[in-house]
């Protein structure tokens, strides 16, 4: 079974230095991750022990290695949910081309692996190693840039999309973690969110569960009118995903919630078999009602889905 997860996932926050002799030459970094999510694993643990932060010839400026390393459920960061990596951390002004996040992972060939497995995704109560390639000596690289104005206050998020990032290894009992990773200034996004009416999980076709939502899913394009495709590696890729969650007033909708997009226009796109999006599916998913939305910095954008009306 193989699942090419949306899901990584950041944010950085840059406050003013209390030291005026220092104000013209340093701000404050914290970091942060979140994640777009993925169908049927119950955790996604991803143990990270440094975060670097790049210039243009691809050397580290500023290095921040933890004191333990720190284990954080990404799957557990949907929406606009997201967990510190550096909080608060005096750093040069300047630009970072690059940050880069360095892990404890498994030996690449899965061989004789015992637990408890540093980094791991949870299947049925099972944990899987998580095999990162490369991510304990070249880390996991984020393309920026980070701008760190003097004295000043920024904000950025890399997003983990686990949908289209892990993979079963063959049938080597362990997954490979490829992550496709994005970076947004914290100061220039907003959230989606909506409701997903029952009867959309009831029609003809549809293959998720039509009571806890699993199996179904919002996906989200940059652009408006945009042609929805599945998770395919050909363009156009959803740039992340949110799953539904039941909500608690007794009507049978669902509710979903996308954190961390940039201001702009996209398109969203309900699908009922989201369940289905893998790399060995040789036919595409199927989707439903789709939209154009306008995100605003700072602000939530409602969008709800429901069975469009007949002509």
């Amino acid at each position: 079974m193989k699942w090419i997860i949306s899901g990584l996932l950041a944010t950085v926050l840059l406050a003013g230095c209390g030291d005026d002799d220092d104000n013209d030459t340093e701000g404050r970094l914290s970091l942060s991750v979140t994640d777009a999510p993925v169908d049927e694993a119950e955790a996604v643990v991803v143990t990270f022990v440094a975060v670097e932060l790049l210039g243009a010839d691809g050397e580290p400026r500023e290095v921040f290695t933890f004191d333990s390393p720190r284990s954080i459920d990404l799957l557990a960061l949907q929406g606009a949910n997201s967990e510190f990596l550096v909080q608060d951390e005096v750093v040069p002004v300047g630009q970072y081309e690059e940050v880069r996040l360095i892990l404890d992972t498994e030996d690449a060939n899965c061989n004789n692996l015992a637990t408890p497995f540093p980094s791991y995704i949870r299947i049925d109560g099972t944990d899987y190693p998580l095999v990162v390639p490369s991510g304990g000596q070249s880390g996991l690289k984020v393309k920026g840039p980070i701008t760190v104005a003097a004295g000043g206050l920024a904000a950025y998020t890399v997003d983990f999309d686990l949908r289209r990032s892990i993979a079963e290894r063959g049938v080597t009992g362990c997954y490979n973690l490829r992550p496709v990773l994005r970076v947004v200034d914290n100061a220039q996004v907003g959230t989606l969110a909506g409701t997903v009416a029952s009867d959309l999980l009831l029609q003809e076709g549809c293959t998720a569960d039509s009571v806890s939502g699993e199996g179904a899913a919002i996906y989200i394009y940059g652009g408006a009118g945009v042609a929805v495709d599945d998770v395919d590696g050909v363009e156009p890729e959803p740039l992340t995903s949110a799953l539904l969650v039941p909500k608690d007033d007794g009507s049978g909708d669902f509710s979903y919630e996308a954190g961390f997009l940039l201001a702009g226009d996209y398109t969203a796109a309900f699908s009922c078999q989201a369940g289905d999006d893998t790399a060995e599916a040789d036919e595409p998913i199927a989707f439903g009602p789709t939209a154009d939305v306008t995100i605003a910095a700072d602000q939530v954008t409602t969008q709800d889905f429901a069975i469009e009306a007949a002509p």
